[in-house]
């Protein structure tokens, strides 16, 4: 059984901006949502960073179209910066009903 195609990367400070500046120019953006300890709320873009940046959410939460297709990225804050985690939806789907 092969695994879906899965990104994880490291995001310094100056790659989280070129990354939001990225998203917020170049994406489709679905949903933002953060998770803190109250739980999971929907946001904008930029709110989603800020409770990353001040140290107020677990995680983040943004679901994108680019280039015609459906992304997932999860960013979680590490103690050296925050982790970035992608998928595409026809990645997963395609693994579900048995993979390429």
């Amino acid at each position: 059984m092969s695994t879906a195609p899965l990104l994880q990367a490291k995001l310094g400070p100056e790659d989280r901006a070129d990354y939001l500046r990225d998203l917020s120019a170049l994406v489709e953006l679905e949903s933002a949502q953060v998770e803190d300890d109250a739980g999971t709320r929907a946001c904008r873009l930029d709110e989603a960073f800020e409770a990353l940046e001040n140290g107020a959410a677990h995680r983040a939460l943004l679901r994108y179209r680019y280039d015609g297709r459906l992304w997932f990225d999860t960013l979680i804050p590490d103690f050296d910066g925050v982790r970035l985690v992608r998928i595409a939806e026809d990645d997963v789907i395609r693994q579900d009903v048995g993979g390429e």
